[in-house]
This record gives C-alpha cells, structure tokens and sequence, in this order.
C-alpha cells in the first residue's frame, strides 16, 4: 500500500508539472517552431503575396542570389565575423575585471553594481534609441574620427610604429570603448555569481602558501570561473551577431518591412549557420585549450 502511495504522489506532481510547463510549451510552438519551419520555406520559395501567400519553391535560388549578386552580403558577414572577434576578448576581460573590483567589500559596493548593470535596464528601452539617433551630434557619441574636437586616434596610433595588426586592435577598442562598457552588464552579473560561488578557504590557503594576488587570479579565480566564462563566451557571441547595429540583421528587417521575405530568410538561414560554425569553433578551441587544462 505504501508504494501505490508513492507512486500516486509521484504521479500527480508530474502531472502538476506538465500543468505549469503546458503554456510554455503550446507558446514555445506557436512563436518559435512553426515561425522557425516557415523561415526555412521561405528562404528555398518564391513567395507571391497579391492574392494572398503563395510559395513557389525554387531550390537554392535566393542563397545564389545573395552570394553572387548581393554585392554587400559577405562583405558584411566579414565584417560582423571580425566585429564579433575584436570585441569578445575585450568585453570579457573588462566584465571579469569589473566583477573582481565589484565583488570586494568597501561601502557604497550596491551603489556601484546598480550603475554597471544600469545600461542593460536603458539599452532595452527608448532611451537608447534617442542617444544612437543620428540627428543627435553630441561629442559622448559621435565616435568618428574626423571633425574639430574628435581624437584622431589612426594618426595619434600610426606615429607610434606599431605592428598594424596592434594599432587595428588599439584603433577598435578607443572607438568602440563606451560601447563596450556599455556591452558587459550581464557579463559582469555572471561574473559576480561564479566569485560569490568560489570557496574561500582556497584563497587562505593561498596565503598561507605565499601566493600574491596575481597568482591567485591565475591560479584559483580564472579555473574555478570556466564554466561561467563559457557561459559569458556563448552569450557575447550571441548578443554581439544579433545586435540591432549588424548590417545584416537591420538589412534583412528592411526586406521584411518590403514584404521581401524569400531573401531576408535566405540571408539570415546563411547567417545563422556562419555563426553556428564559428561558435562552434570558438568553444572547440576554448575546451581543448583551456578547459581541459583547468579541469
């Protein structure tokens, strides 16, 4: 009798569950599956909408169409790749170093952690869309080189004789450094939680074995971070190849606004496995070479 009991308990909280989970389910397949199989229509259709929608298939058409005759289409998937490849390293060392400066005891600490996490609330809103609007010429974000007033960073770089590759390097991250800062609030949060998650007790150890602080960040804070630096890497990826300012995300929305949807999809479908690939890659890389070492 016991175990019928058990196993009727058991047996209605996974029917709670599948309750609770029932809406996310039938949401998750109207908004996300469905939408997701007529994209992939799309990009293989001619699609005719004057009397109403109407598919015409046409095999790889609309991927030929924009890799051969789309003057600007690999241009800008480079462009994003590289984008994508200057900033990550950058925005994470800077969250991880605001999350080590933010994670020690001194007062005001919440204050400070409200302020770095405050352009993830401002970015998500219509203020931003005011900052970024292009009638708008104040010098905080009117990062162009040219003009009175505006740092020449290419000549100040260029007459230091750096390697090219050191001054392309340097030249994005002045540029691009509000952006940037403005890119790791969420990084940082993670951050924050993977330290708070770090056991004490190794950092004593540490010195009463005579480790600086250097050593410890090394030793200790980056290993017991891997998992959460994976997290960060992922979510970096993601958040910097979908950014409204990517060329070919704000292009594909301009076809759809046009009611051309066979080659939005086409570009994006491409798109999307570039970035497959090239996440891939970059965790492949990041587990053979650190992950496993810190294991």
């Amino acid at each position: 009798m016991k175990t019928k009991k058990v196993k009727g308990i058991e047996s209605l909280r996974r029917r709670y569950g599948y309750t609770f989970v029932a809406h996310w389910i039938v949401g998750l397949i109207m908004f996300f599956v469905i939408p997701l199989i007529y994209s992939i229509l799309y990009s293989f259709s001619d699609i005719n909408i004057t009397n109403g929608l109407q598919l015409k298939f046409v095999g790889f058409k609309n991927y030929s169409f924009i890799l051969f005759d789309e003057p600007d289409y690999l241009n800008d998937v480079r462009d994003a790749i590289l984008s994508m490849f200057y900033s990550l390293p950058m925005i994470i060392a800077l969250s991880l170093i605001l999350a080590v400066l933010l994670n020690q005891k001194y007062r005001g600490r919440t204050l400070m952690r409200i302020i770095f996490f405050l352009p993830v609330i401002i970015e998500s809103s219509a203020v931003i869309r005011l900052l970024s609007d292009d009638s708008i010429n104040s010098p905080i974000f009117n990062f162009s080189t040219q003009g009175e007033g505006i740092m020449n960073y290419d000549l100040i770089l260029g007459n230091l004789s750096l390697p090219p590759q050191i001054t392309t390097f340097l030249t994005f991250f002045l540029r691009n450094a509000v952006s940037l800062t403005w890119s790791c609030g969420v990084q940082i949060i993670l951050f924050l939680a993977g330290l708070q998650s770090i056991p004490e007790s190794l950092y004593e150890v540490s010195k009463i074995e005579g480790a600086n602080k250097w050593e410890e960040f090394w030793q200790i804070t980056v290993p017991m971070l891997r998992h959460v630096l994976s997290l960060v890497i992922i979510y970096t990826m993601i958040s910097k190849f979908t950014a409204s300012d990517n060329k070919i995300v704000s292009y594909s929305i301009e076809l759809m606004r046009n009611l051309n949807y066979h080659t939005a999809s086409a570009m994006l479908w491409f798109y999307f496995v570039i970035v497959l690939a090239v996440i891939g890659l970059v965790l492949f890389l990041y587990n053979r070479y650190c992950l496993r070492k810190w294991d």
